[in-house]
């Protein structure tokens, strides 16, 4: 008799046990699906219902709710699929999201001047970037790199003569790959290998394109970011002549824009100030460079949003004009830095 009542004893508290635990199971669950935390609920209604103890809400949130997820559509909720997978594929569709991620600076400076007279346009013009990347693997290497396939387009709009025509645009399709360097206290904190096609999209003897294979690194020294590149110019064996448009656009696009460049970034706060720098490396009177300021700064009515002044002076601010100096300055704003 003892050992029945010491059985029917620890049974009642067990039971209790477990009732208690999914009933606070539970109770939490009703909690986190009134704040909106479905994925939390679930698990919660599910534990609930392991412990024995199965509410009819249970069975009414997994047919709501699918899996457990739910997309948010402005006021709206989008039911979760079967599958995570087509839950991916929906918000795709929805939100048009492909990891499709900023590059370099987006921004738009419509107005910019140039002191230089050049024949047949205006000093004044709009100048644009649109820039983004796309991530294709990771770790292919084994050393957490990434590997990025980018596209940056730069144009130039004659938004101040008649019938604003544009006046030149330059498209850079690139394919790279980033390798972390993780080395302690190095101030190498990555390295970049890429492959690069910039063209501005013309035919005759107004076409100008280039391939260049580069090598970058990322340093930070001090808060100051250093950034320098080389590159080489994958070499076209045939050569322009005025019979035949299709040969070399630009043969001495080195002369003009030598074997690389050197960034230098500041940032301060919400401000970013950064200065490139491009020399052919020719110590005599052939001597060509640029050299370009960049300042960021924030707008106090506009989130995410700054304003941007640029000047550059020298050779090869686009590809038409890698052999025309020009002194230019430009004022306007940046949606990503």
């Amino acid at each position: 008799m003892n050992k029945t009542i010491f059985i029917i004893i620890l049974t009642f508290f067990a039971f209790t046990l477990y009732a208690n635990e999914a009933k606070d199971a539970y109770n939490q669950a009703l909690q986190y699906e009134k704040n909106g935390d479905f994925k939390n609920a679930m698990l919660l209604y599910k534990k609930a219902a392991s412990l024995s103890v199965k509410p009819k809400k249970l069975e009414t949130f997994l047919k709501k709710y699918g899996n457990g997820t739910i997309i948010r559509f402005g006021q709206n909720e989008i039911k979760g699929y079967k599958y995570k997978s087509t839950d991916e594929s929906l918000k795709q569709i929805i939100f048009s999201s492909f990891d499709v991620k900023p590059y370099r600076m987006n921004y738009l400076l419509p107005f910019t001047y140039d002191s230089v007279r050049h024949v047949g346009r205006k000093s004044a013009e709009t100048k644009f970037q649109i820039s983004f990347k796309k991530s294709l693997g990771k770790n292919l290497f084994g050393f957490k790199d990434e590997l990025f396939l980018a596209y940056t387009q730069q144009s130039w709009w004659q938004t101040s003569a008649p019938s604003t025509p544009f006046r030149e645009s330059n498209y850079e399709p690139e394919l790279f790959i980033m390798f972390p360097y993780a080395s302690k206290n190095s101030p190498l904190k990555a390295y970049r290998i890429g492959i690069l096609h910039q063209s501005n999209g013309r035919g005759g003897l107004q076409s100008r394109s280039w391939n260049r294979v580069y090598l970058n690194g990322i340093f930070q020294k001090d808060g100051i970011f250093i950034i320098p590149r080389i590159w080489y110019r994958i070499p076209e064996h045939k050569k322009r002549n005025i019979n035949d448009a299709s040969g070399d656009d630009n043969p001495d696009i080195y002369d003009y824009l030598g074997y690389g460049d050197l960034k230098i970034s500041y940032p301060y706060k919400r401000y970013l100030f950064s200065l490139l720098l491009r020399n052919n490396l020719k110590f005599n009177s052939n001597n060509k460079g640029a050299v370009q300021f960049d300042w960021t700064f924030p707008l106090p009515w506009i989130t995410d949003t700054f304003g941007y002044l640029q000047i550059f002076s020298g050779y090869g601010e686009s590809l038409i004009d890698y052999n025309k100096r020009n002194d230019k300055i430009g004022i306007g704003f940046a949606i990503t830095r």
